[in-house]
């Protein structure tokens, strides 16, 4: 039978040090899968979301679009064309990316193989940015349950952005009702699209850190009342789901800063600006991993703590045990050795009417002084 916690702690180490499946003495820029890649055979296909409009008029929405009306829109030149795939594309729809996009296949390479460290690269036709999108599953009481890393990966270009989340959960909704409720989205341009995008998935990551710092707080109770096993492995767990976190979201402070420079060719001066908020956001994230990581840490201890001197207290129990019964095993041992009664050299108290009573009397009185003597130096 398979411990549950083992198999949680499992899925969050492969979550923490997912390999790339790029095949090994694959030419660069190579859009063939791996078939070995276990993680990838439980995503859904990638299914596309086709939006485009101007400053002025209706959003066009098309689900269940194809790339080649999303091409036939950004031809107008003045739209902003937003493309997204919710799933893992297939190499196919990769290669149609390239050929109708112009997207880079070094760029389309790093989709296709999951597990990409968060980043920001600029290409001659568009700006590449790649972050990642922590999530925590529940389970059936609604608790928080498996810890899911899902790749971002966004292109820019002059007038569009294509966005692929190789995950289940689309979490760009928000985005979506902004631009059908004609905001200041509307205005701004593909780089300022990019901006809402990215900003998203960074501010996702602070309901997370919520809950866990809801629970480190519970499990910090838990362990001054009781520090029993089943806390141990809920503090095991969460410093994993912080490692992972940590991986996740580190990079992308970098990846971030980098699009606020003056290299990144597409982003205009006016939309950095709200780039440095959206970096700010990132470093108070990764601000929260590591105070949550020392706290993680310091619950250790305290279990550790609690545990040794829970077995201190039986020890102490068990001695005191000993102690007293020591003088008794001496009394008793005292008496109990077998001489000859006719011996005028033999214990009188052999021969009292009552000398048992007095015995067990005296035993008494010894183990009653004893405990006043524990008591009075405190340790009972």
């Amino acid at each position: 039978m398979k411990n549950p916690v083992t198999t949680r702690l499992r899925a969050l180490r492969r979550q923490a040090f997912r390999r790339r499946n790029n095949r090994p003495g694959a030419p660069p820029g190579s859009l063939e899968s791996v078939a070995s890649a276990q993680d990838d055979a439980a995503l859904p296909p990638a299914h596309l979301w086709l939006m485009h409009y101007a400053s002025e008029g209706e959003v066009v929405e098309q689900q269940g679009a194809s790339i080649d009306a999303a091409a036939a829109a950004m031809a107008d030149g003045q739209r902003v064309v937003w493309l997204h795939l919710q799933g893992l594309p297939s190499p196919q729809q990769l290669q149609s990316l390239k050929e109708t996009l112009g997207l880079h296949p070094l760029a389309l390479e790093d989709v296709l193989h999951r597990g990409q460290r968060a980043k920001a690269e600029t290409y001659d036709a568009h700006q590449f940015v790649i972050l990642n999108l922590v999530q925590r599953e529940r389970d059936a009481e609604g608790d928080g349950g498996a810890c899911r890393v899902d790749q971002i990966s966004l292109f820019l270009g002059c007038n569009f952005v294509v966005s692929i989340n190789d995950g289940a959960s689309d979490v760009f909704e928000p985005v979506r009702q902004r631009l059908r409720a004609n905001g200041k989205i509307r205005r701004l341009g593909a780089d300022y699209l990019l901006y809402a995008l990215l900003d998203t998935i960074v501010d996702s990551g602070f309901p997370l850190l919520d809950d866990l710092g809801d629970e480190l707080e519970g499990l910090e109770d838990e362990i001054l009342l009781d520090a029993d096993q089943e806390a141990r492995n809920k503090l095991h767990y969460a410093k994993r789901e912080l490692v992972v976190m940590r991986r996740a979201w580190w990079p992308q402070r970098e990846a971030i800063a980098a699009l606020m420079r003056d290299d990144a060719s597409f982003i205009h001066e006016s939309t950095r600006v709200y780039l440095r908020d959206c970096h700010d956001h990132a470093v108070v994230i990764i601000d929260f991993v590591e105070t949550y990581r020392e706290m993680a840490s310091s619950l250790l201890d305290v279990y550790l703590s609690a545990v040794s001197q829970r077995m201190n207290n039986i020890m102490k129990g068990l001695t005191i045990v000993a102690t007293i019964f020591l003088p008794l095993t001496f009394i008793t041992g005292l008496y109990g050795m077998n001489f000859d009664t006719d011996s005028r050299f033999n214990m009188p108290e052999l021969h009292w009417r009552y000398g048992y009573l007095y015995v067990l009397g005296v035993m008494a009185v010894v183990v009653g002084g004893m405990l006043a003597y524990f008591r009075r130096k405190h340790w009972l």
